[in-house]
């Protein structure tokens, strides 16, 4: 090991087609090698996903002297684009193109190594080309076809809709042109284009070096280790276990080791004698990038707040042209998801509010996204409700308002995002209006999960859920998890039963919720209380009696989302919160 990773710097690399986002990892103190890495994640969830590790990955690469670049492809994460846009996958084999022309040309590089991962694997194959100084390349788990992933992303977005209400598939406004995966689309366009796209098609290139690795014991395709071999490129197969764990979920980190020690002896493996001229770096990059987004230019700057952890980090969308609002908005991360937001929602809202006048900060939280501290601790989903995780949101208030942005402030958050745009807002004045996303509690205590599990075990007990099982309406495996909160239930009542004989009889407290939502009224808070279909939270607000007396807080706007997904992956449901959202700007616009 040389040295400790430096800290990564985001870069905005500009080739004509719109910024592309990245994060550039120098190589750390002392020797440095000559092989640059330029890293292409896969797409979709995947992407999501396998986030936190790759950027793990980088940091592991660069500790080893090698300098490496990590980018968002256009139309995804925080690159300009849009899934829409026609021509996407040029638009992608172009930015891999521009992102290997620019390492190339980085102080003391004379190779770069391209780590493809599932179907950016499949695109940096295709960007080969005469020219691009790609001269390693790393394939896992990348399909061999475009047609091949096509089938395999139809086949995962059929089994989603076996989960999904009929009423997820309706709603206002047409059906975008293309297919729903994970909340992703693939637009028909797109996938077209994917369709022409093979391995076995690879040109040759500047390629001296291929690392072929199987997906978790799944060999590697056949025709296309003979066209490599046909290439006359170094050819080199291997083990790459892991991969269904490092794309399982981002709460359930679980970074792949095995394999960045195999590659990283791979890449020590270079020879120095076959290096090749660097190209001419015609590719820019700036620390902040410029869009058009219909209705005016912005600009996106990323931000890093001291914590006494490290650093939270964000990035800050703005007006150019127009005259700024006096009220600036922040989007709080959905669950472990980074700064995106569930299906890269808060980007899109983010610079359509920006493009209305509205500053919008989209942040990574602890141990999210590009955040310091350590992911794995949100294994226990209660880590994303302690009072250090918290305290982190009006520190963002603070440094937002020094910089010159607010007073007033939006806190806008789904899952354990709106928990805190819901609880900051109820402390803090400079809060004028919470968007609360189908939040997973509004109150935490460690009491929560038993109570539902509770709830769980007693619709067990109605003869209407039998019925539904009966007709095929609940799955076995429902039926199976509520059985399992019944025996985890049962194991700690007997645990808890001779605390609670002690205990007695408590008098009435009122309930911390309504202590909050009367905050939020007594400090003229606008709160939006959105919610999908069986959300618990809703349920519980209903059996408590809160919702019955709305009348108490006229502050407070409740709204329905169609269908019943907790991150909005159905594209009806997505477009509902963009109405609701667009809906909010406007008044908040009005209002100046």
């Amino acid at each position: 090991m040389i040295g400790a990773p430096p800290l990564a710097r985001p870069v905005y690399l500009e080739n004509g087609n719109g910024p592309v986002f990245g994060m550039f990892h120098a190589a750390a103190g002392g020797s440095q090698s000559s092989t640059a890495v330029l890293m292409c994640g896969p797409w979709g969830w995947d992407e999501v996903a396998s986030y936190r590790s790759r950027r793990a990955w980088a940091d592991f690469l660069s500790e080893r002297g090698h300098p490496v670049l990590r980018i968002d492809l256009p139309g995804t994460g925080d690159s300009g684009g849009s899934p829409h846009e026609p021509d996407l996958v040029g638009s992608w084999t172009r930015a891999i193109a521009a992102a290997a022309s620019w390492l190339a040309a980085q102080p003391g590089v004379a190779r770069v190594a391209v780590i493809g991962l599932g179907l950016g694997g499949l695109l940096a194959a295709a960007s080969i080309g005469d020219g691009v100084p790609i001269h390693d390349l790393v394939l896992w788990a990348a399909p061999s076809t475009g047609r091949a992933f096509s089938r395999e992303q139809r086949a995962f977005a059929a089994l989603q809709g076996t989960r999904l209400d009929a009423a997820e598939h309706a709603g206002p406004g047409p059906e975008p042109a293309g297919l729903e995966v994970g909340g992703f689309l693939l637009s028909t366009d797109t996938a077209a284009a994917l369709g022409r796209l093979e391995l076995g098609a690879m040109a040759r290139g500047r390629l001296d070096r291929v690392l072929l690795l199987d997906r978790d014991g799944m060999a590697v395709d056949g025709p296309v280790r003979a066209h490599l071999e046909h290439l006359g490129v170094d050819l080199t197969v291997a083990s790459g276990r892991g991969w269904t764990d490092m794309v399982f979920h981002p709460e359930q980190y679980a970074p792949p080791l095995d394999v960045f020690a195999e590659v990283e002896d791979w890449l020590a493996l270079a020879p120095v004698g076959l290096t090749r001229e660097a190209a001419v770096n015609l590719i820019e990059a700036a620390d902040h990038a410029e869009l058009p987004d219909g209705r005016a230019r912005i600009r996106e700057t990323p931000v890093r707040i001291d914590q006494p952890f490290g650093q939270i980090f964000g990035v800050l969308a703005e007006p150019v042209d127009l005259a700024r609002s006096t009220a600036c908005a922040i989007f709080l991360n959905a669950g472990a998801v980074r700064r995106t937001g569930p299906n890269r929602l808060w980007v899109e809202a983010s610079r359509r509010w920006a493009a209305a006048g509205m500053p919008v900060i989209r942040m990574d939280l602890e141990g999210i996204g590009e955040a310091d501290g350590d992911p794995a601790r949100y294994r226990d989903v209660g880590n994303f409700y302690t009072a250090e995780f918290g305290a982190q949101v009006p520190a963002i208030l603070d440094v937002l308002e020094a910089r010159g942005l607010g007073p007033r402030f939006v806190l806008v958050g789904l899952c354990a995002g709106a928990y805190w745009a819901f609880n900051t807002g109820a402390q803090d004045r400079r809060v004028v209006e919470a968007i609360i996303v189908n939040p997973r509690a509004m109150v935490w205590d460690l009491e929560l999960l038993t109570r539902r599990e509770a709830r769980k075990v007693k619709r067990l007990r109605q003869p209407d859920l039998w019925r539904r099982l009966l007709r095929g309406d609940v799955t076995g495996a429902r039926i199976l998890e509520v059985s399992r909160a019944l025996a985890a239930t049962a194991a700690r009542t007997v645990v808890r039963a001779p605390a609670r004989l002690h205990k007695g009889r408590s008098s009435p407290v009122e309930d911390p919720a309504i202590t909050r939502l009367d905050s939020l009224r007594d400090h003229g808070t606008r709160v939006v209380l959105a919610f999908s279909g069986l959300e618990p939270v809703y349920d519980e607000l209903a059996a408590d009696g809160i919702l019955d007396q709305l009348g108490r807080w006229p502050n407070v706007v409740l709204e329905e989302l169609p269908g019943s997904d907790h991150t909005l992956r159905p594209l009806v449901a997505q477009r509902a919160l963009h109405a609701l959202l667009e809906r909010e700007l406007d008044a908040l616009v009005a209002a100046g």
